[in-house]
C-alpha cells in the first residue's frame, strides 16, 4: 500500500541498528523509555498546528468516539503527565512510537514512520534546553556523522513574536505568519514574500522581517526580549557542552506546531538536500509542567546515512552452525544445538542438506563458527573458524 512499509529481515537489522544509537544516547543521558497507545482522542492534538490536524488517519470507534491513530507522540506524553501527579521532577522521558499520518509519499516522507521522541519536563530552565539539543547531536555523532555532515539551526519563538510586533506586525496575525515561514526552506524567498504581503503585509514590513531573518549574531539584535535573553543563555550553555560548533543561530525556524512557546530548533544535513533530520522545542503549556523536546524521524535518517555511507553490513549474529552429516546424527545435533544457546546464538540445519550446501549456507548467512558432527567422531565433533577456515576437533 502507498507510503506503507515491509520490513524485511535485512531492513528490520538497519531499523534496530538506528534504534539502539537513539536509547543508548538517551539512556546515557539519564532518560527513561516510555510508550503510549497508537489511539488517543483525536482532540488530543487540537494543539498540533495546522497540517497535522488534516493529516490525522481517524474514525469513530463502536461507541461513539472520535478517535485518532496517533500521528505524533508529544501529546500523549503530555497526556501522560496529566494524569500521574506523583511523578518526581525532572520527567526524563524517550520513545520509540509507530506513528501514522496521511499525506503525499514522496522523498522522506512516507504515511507510516517511526519516530524517536525525546522530551524534558519540570524545567524553565535553559540547561534543560542545552541537554535535549546536546543529544541530538550526541546521536548524530554515534551514528558516525561530524561537524561536515550536519548543523542545528536554532531560534527562539518569544523573541521572533517580539522581533515581528516590533516592526509592526499585529498580534492576531502572528500565526499565520508563523506558519508563511515555516515553509521557508520548502519555497523561494520570492513566493515567500508573495504569501506575506496576500496576508495583507506591507511590502516595506516584509523587507524589514527578511532582514531580521538573515541575522545569524546574537548581539546585532538590539531590542529588549526574555527571548533573547533565554537565547544568549542558550547558546552558552551549549558552549559548555562543547556543540556550538554544531549550532547556527536561525530566526526562520518556527516549527509548525502550535505548542511551541521558546527555543525552537532544527537539525539538517550540511547540503540540506533532505527535509530536517530532527526538530522540537519549549512547549510550556502543553502538559501543565515546562518541557522541551524533539521528534527524530527513521526515514530522513535512513536516507541520510544512507548516503554518506554510515550504515555497517549488518548480518545475522550467528556464533554456531550445527551441520549433521547424516540424518542419524540429528539428535546428537540438537542437543549440542542446545548446550550452546545456553550463551551463544546457534542455528541447526533443518532442510537434510549434503556437508558441502551446508557449508555454503553457513558462509552466506555469516556464521562465526561451523560444527560438523559426524558419525565417525565418537565423541567429539569438528568446529570450522568460518573466518579462517582452522578447524579442530572439540571432545562434547
Amino acid at each position: 500500500m502507498e507510503g506503507f512499509r515491509d520490513f524485511y529481515p535485512e531492513d528490520k537489522r538497519i531499523q534496530n541498528w538506528i534504534f539502539g544509537k537513539w536509547r543508548k544516547i538517551a539512556e546515557k543521558y539519564g532518560y527513561s523509555e516510555i510508550d503510549g497507545p497508537i489511539l488517543e482522542p483525536i482532540e488530543l492534538y487540537n494543539k498540533s498546528g495546522e497540517e497535522i490536524p488534516e493529516q490525522i488517519y481517524s474514525f469513530t470507534d463502536k461507541g461513539g468516539r472520535k478517535l485518532a491513530l496517533r500521528p505524533e507522540t508529544t501529546p500523549t506524553v503530555a497526556r501522560m503527565i496529566k494524569n500521574k501527579k506523583d511523578l518526581k521532577l525532572p520527567i526524563k522521558w524517550y520513545s520509540i512510537s509507530r506513528c501514522l499520518r496521511y499525506e503525499r509519499p514522496q522523498k522522506g516522507r512516507v504515511r507510516e514512520f517511526f519516530q524517536f521522541n525525546l522530551d524534558c519536563l519540570g524545567s524553565k530552565n535553559q540547561m534543560a534546553d542545552a541537554e535535549v539539543i546536546a543529544t541530538s547531536i550526541e546521536i548524530m555523532k554515534e551514528l558516525g556523522l561530524g561537524k561536515k555532515d550536519f548543523f542545528v539551526r536554532i531560534s527562539n519563538r518569544k523573541l521572533m513574536e517580539d522581533l515581528l510586533l516590533d516592526i509592526g506586525i499585529k498580534k492576531e496575525n502572528l500565526k499565520d505568519i508563523y506558519r508563511i515561514l515555516d515553509k521557508i526552506c520548502k519555497y523561494s524567498d520570492e513566493d515567500i514574500k508573495k504569501e506575506l504581503r496576500e496576508k495583507g503585509v506591507e511590502p516595506k514590513k516584509v523587507d524589514e522581517l527578511f532582514k531580521l531573518l538573515k541575522i545569524r549574531d546574537l548581539n546585532k539584535i538590539k531590542i529588549n526580549s526574555p527571548g533573547l535573553d533565554k537565547l544568549k543563555e542558550l547558546f552558552t550553555l551549549l558552549n559548555d557542552y562543547g556543540v556550538l560548533d554544531y549550532c547556527k543561530l536561525d530566526l526562520s525556524i518556527m516549527r509548525g506546531f502550535d505548542y511551541y512557546t521558546g527555543t525552537v530548533f532544527e537539525v539538517f544535513d550540511s547540503s540540506m538536500e533532505f527535509r530536517a533530520v530532527a526538530g522540537g522545542g519549549r512547549y510550556d503549556d502543553l502538559a501543565g509542567i515546562p518541557g522541551v523536546g524533539y521528534g527524530m524521524g527513521d526515514i530522513v535518517i535512513q536516507l541520510f546515512l544512507e548516503k554518506k555511507k554510515k550504515i555497517p553490513k549488518l548480518n545475522k549474529e550467528i556464533d554456531y552452525f550445527i551441520a549433521p552429516v547424516s540424518e542419524k546424527m540429528n539428535k546428537k545435533a540438537i542437543k549440542i544445538a542446545d548446550k550452546l544457546r545456553k550463551d551463544y546464538n546457534v542455528e541447526v540445519e533443518i532442510l537434510g542438506r549434503n556437508l558441502g550446501k551446508q557449508m555454503g549456507y553457513a558462509d552466506s548467512v555469516k556464521a562465526k563458527n561451523l560444527v560438523i558432527v559426524g558419525e565417525k567422531d565418537k565423541g567429539k565433533v569438528t568446529i570450522r573458524d568460518m573466518k579462517t577456515g582452522k578447524e579442530k576437533k572439540v571432545r562434547i
